[in-house]
């Protein structure tokens, strides 16, 4: 009978993506379906009431209770005046749900803007055998930052870095990007509110900065058992930058006219 120490155990290898080749992105935009953000925004179909304030405050702590307000506006520029509308977190039919649930009636002078159906899962399952954990938050983004900020991002080992210019970080993303393998067999991000595909891993990426960790995801114990105690830089929701100018090619500068006398 054989000693079972000496039977061999098979270990699961993880993938690696450190550099991959840039796809045909004009291509891949030409074939895309454009996905439209119907029904993301609600508008107002009524004066305010003379207790505009009193309800605009009630929904803004049912709101916050929840956990889903991205903001508010007021009707006007004094601290004090009421609510005029709310940007949420929400999806329009998980807000729809959550009011029927609680037996509410929506206020109908308030504007309000919900966030996408998200249409792709998290990880594929193609993908989910290379990787040791997806490091993406749960809640939803809203409103982001309007400050660039870029670098490569590439899967070593089953998790994911950002390299700028050899200096190595851990990667986190936002719950609106999710990951997958494309036909050729490269590991690529994608956008969950479109299906699109924003990126082979190994490419250089740009993306809305700068970004907390948003709630949700994996844990901060289970990603550091996983990937290690490095830093951790949250690269939202990221796009390559060879994507982004295929779908906005530079503009040429007109060339210099020539000196006088000089045809």
């Amino acid at each position: 009978m054989p000693d079972a120490s000496q039977t061999p155990v098979e270990t699961r290898r993880y993938a690696t993506q450190i550099e991959a080749p840039v796809p045909d992105y004009r291509q891949l935009i030409r074939d895309m379906t454009i996905v439209e953000f119907s029904d993301l925004r609600r508008e107002a179909t009524a004066r305010a009431p003379a207790d505009a304030k009193a309800v605009g405050e009630q929904w803004l702590a049912r709101l916050n209770e929840r956990g889903v307000v991205d903001g508010y506006g007021l009707s006007g520029k004094n601290d004090d005046d009421p609510i005029s509308s709310f940007s949420l977190t929400l999806t329009p039919a998980d807000f729809d749900a959550w009011v029927r649930e609680n037996g509410w009636s929506v206020p109908r002078h308030i504007d309000w803007n919900f966030v996408p159906d998200l249409v792709s899962p998290r990880v594929s399952d193609a993908a989910a055998q290379g990787i040791r954990i997806w490091p993406a938050s749960e809640a939803r983004t809203g409103m982001q930052n309007q400050a660039a900020d870029s670098g490569r991002i590439v899967l070593r080992d089953g998790c994911f870095y950002l390299d700028r210019q050899g200096v190595e970080t851990l990667a986190w993303f936002h719950a609106e990007t999710g990951l997958d393998v494309d036909g050729e067999g490269f590991y690529v991000l994608v956008n969950r509110m479109t299906g699109q595909v924003e990126g082979r891993l190994g490419e250089t990426f740009v993306w809305a900065a700068p970004n907390p960790i948003t709630p949700g995801g994996p844990s901060m114990e289970e990603f550091r058992a996983a990937c290690g105690d490095g830093e951790i830089s949250t690269v939202g929701n990221p796009t390559s930058t060879a994507r982004m100018d295929a779908m906005y090619p530079p503009v040429r500068a007109p060339d210099a006219a020539p000196p006088p006398g000089i045809h």
